[in-house]
């Protein structure tokens, strides 16, 4: 059973339709009778930003960069959300000033590890190629200094 609702807050949220058992009738989010097939996803409106596509459970991720510099995290995640490019990232959850995060300019823990970002093997050459851009954008902005 899946939700229609196009403006359903899960649906919004993730990008993605939820999958109910058969004995759930309504939408836990937004009060929808569910239907039995799979919605077709709204076409995009124009200027809108793409949607990200599916991925399947057992597809493979790529690491295709580690970030130590909270800015630089905030600028990749943006950059792949534009991009419509899913992503996981692994070490947020402990990243600060004791793993590793720059506070003030200084590193507490030059060992500590950044943020890994991976994506699904099929888009990690475009992603890579994005955030070469990035790189390369941010090294001319040095070189200007």
């Amino acid at each position: 059973m899946f939700c229609p609702n196009n403006e359903c807050p899960d649906y919004l949220d993730t990008g993605l339709r939820a999958e109910y058992r058969e004995d759930i009738a309504i939408c836990p989010y937004c009060e929808t009778p569910l239907v039995s097939f799979l919605p077709e996803d709204p076409a995009p409106e124009p200027g809108e930003l793409p949607t990200k596509p599916r991925v399947a459970d057992d597809e493979p991720l790529e690491p295709v960069i580690e970030a130590t510099d909270p800015t630089e995290v905030t600028i990749i995640k943006s950059i792949l959300d534009g991009a419509a490019i899913p992503f996981i990232t692994r070490g947020e959850s402990q990243f600060s000033a004791f793993r590793g995060a720059f506070v003030s300019g200084s590193i507490f823990n030059p060992r500590g590890r950044g943020v890994i970002f991976a994506v699904p093997s099929r888009m990690a050459d475009e992603a890579r190629r994005l955030l070469e851009e990035l790189e390369s954008a941010v090294d001319d902005d040095s070189e200007l200094r």
